[in-house]
């Protein structure tokens, strides 16, 4: 197991220093020089001349990125060019909000999958089958962007039943029930935009262990059929659907952010297609970094938890 642990982490650092030298090359080295995009036109070249000494862009690139990683290993991402603020205040201020709907949602998706994906295996081919198929492939075929104005369409403008932006009402800030109630559409959202891929591999993986001859004798002996879906099918089929979540989180960060900018939610997602449009290329590179760390360690976990389940798949 602590082979396994060091293995992945060392993994992680070289893959974090890789796309960090990355973006960081991309970003500093953009058509749009950062110098330009902070300060305000007609500017003299000297002012900008010493803004760049401030900055450390007058060294060398590799120079550059050697005092950025250190500072970034401190801690300190530097200052956002916009606001003056230190980017690490910033991300402190809105990455509680991004873990609550991320967390929230997650949560939801994985257990309505796992509860429709059943229905349609314990029901195969039947009407509910087709339906709960048609249904989440429907969802499917609208991107999330699509999907959150939709739903903000109908449910805040249309019949205002759920706000359309904001993370509570002005003066509610610590209401947790205003909260919930303004996270509803931003968790639907993501839950509807991803519900498809996971019920049908779920759906799959079910059918598969169905097919195993332990599962035969099981029927042979007179055991009940839902009994055998829910004790010996779906544990049969757990550490696939788990590894397959934790592979899929990408894409399911990168719903959040999109899903966080359409509802005005406060997160970092929000920040960073905001930072982006700026050019605030400071909170992005710490946004990039971080959502590397988040997503490395959600699989390092799921891949430790999946090993304790089923040891074959730490050789998956």
């Amino acid at each position: 197991m602590l082979k396994l642990i060091f293995k992945r982490l060392l993994w992680a650092f070289f893959l974090i220093i890789f796309a960090s030298f990355l973006c960081f090359v991309m970003m500093y080295h953009a058509k749009t020089s950062v110098v330009f995009a902070s300060i305000p036109q007609g500017t003299s070249l000297k002012i900008k001349e010493e803004i760049e000494r401030n900055l450390n862009l007058d060294k060398p690139l590799l120079e550059q990125y050697e005092n950025w990683a250190f500072s970034a290993l401190k801690g300190d991402f530097s200052y956002s060019l916009i606001s003056g603020e230190k980017v690490s205040e910033i991300l402190k201020e809105k990455l509680p909000y991004t873990l609550i709907l991320g967390s929230l949602a997650f949560l939801v998706l994985f257990v309505l999958s796992l509860v429709l994906a059943l229905l349609c295996v314990f029901y195969k081919d039947s009407f509910l089958d087709k339906f709960i198929t048609f249904l989440t492939m429907g969802f499917f075929a609208l991107p999330a962007f699509s999907l959150s104005l939709m739903l903000i369409l109908v449910f805040a403008v249309f019949f205002k039943l759920f706000p359309s932006s904001a993370i509570a009402d002005i003066g509610f800030e610590d209401d947790v029930f205003n909260r919930l109630w303004h996270l509803f559409l931003p968790v639907c959202a993501l839950v509807l935009s991803h519900l498809a891929i996971f019920v049908r591999f779920i759906r799959t993986s079910l059918i598969d262990s169905l097919n195993q001859n332990f599962i035969e004798s099981a029927f042979a002996r007179g055991l009940s059929k839902k009994r055998i879906y829910l004790h010996f099918v779906l544990k049969d089929a757990f550490g696939s659907i788990l590894a397959y979540f934790g592979a899929s989180f990408v894409s399911f960060l990168m719903g959040t952010y999109i899903v966080e900018s359409v509802f005005s939610y406060e997160g970092v997602g929000n920040l960073v297609i905001k930072s982006i449009l700026f050019k605030d290329y400071p909170v992005v590179l710490a946004v990039v970094i971080f959502s590397i760390l988040v997503v490395v360690f959600v699989n390092l976990l799921v891949e430790l938890i999946c090993k304790m389940i089923n040891p074959r798949f730490a050789n998956a």
